[in-house]
């Protein structure tokens, strides 16, 4: 499925760029960059592949400013982007990690681990909206930014990574034995975890 999106982004990338519009054309290739990198860190495939998908969507909703025609989709992205995003981004601590962090992440209880992947995601979402700034700033109201708007995503963001973070300590906590063996998460595959 990443791969996948990432074939749409790159030719995304191609046909705005070949129209002139080459910040869209960045913007499309830092999703390529972005989802190629997530390919190394061996996250479990349904996380990979939702949050394959809602990149895609949310570099398409911000290229093409659907954003602006339907606002609420924006509330929607940001759930669904920092719920996924926040388990990449835990593979991603992990695999950075000493082999004690690892270990210790795949025995902690379930209400740490839940925790510990809302903060993730919760740290991913405020590089979301620095991204969303910079954009703005590069290409002035392309994007849907101001006070209210970034609370609103930051807020709907952190309830987005602890829904994701409560799913994950639920139902996948196999994975993180993988990655606890250093072999970064090979099992793709949900299991349940007992409860400590």
């Amino acid at each position: 499925m990443t791969w996948l999106a990432v074939a749409m982004l790159a030719c995304s990338a191609v046909v705005v760029g070949a129209r002139g519009e080459e910040f869209s054309a960045l913007r499309f290739l830092s999703g390529v960059v972005l989802l190629a990198a997530v390919t190394r860190l061996r996250v479990p495939a349904p996380y990979e592949a939702v949050f394959s998908v809602v990149v895609t969507l949310a570099f398409w909703c911000d290229v093409g400013r659907w954003y602006h025609r339907v606002p609420e989709l924006d509330t929607v992205v940001h759930f669904l982007l920092t719920g996924a995003g926040s388990v990449v981004a835990l593979f991603a601590l992990l695999r950075g990690a000493g082999r004690e962090l690892r270990q210790a992440a795949a025995k902690m209880p379930r209400w740490t681990l839940t925790l510990l992947v809302g903060m993730a995601g919760t740290s991913a979402a405020t590089l979301w909206e620095l991204y969303e700034w910079v954009a703005e700033q590069v290409s002035p109201g392309t994007m849907q930014v101001g006070y209210g708007d970034t609370v609103a995503d930051l807020a709907v963001g952190v309830a987005g990574s602890l829904l994701a973070g409560a799913l994950f300590a639920g139902s996948s906590r196999t994975a993180l034995a993988g990655a606890a063996d250093g072999a970064g998460g090979t099992k793709r595959t949900a299991g349940r975890g007992k409860d400590s």
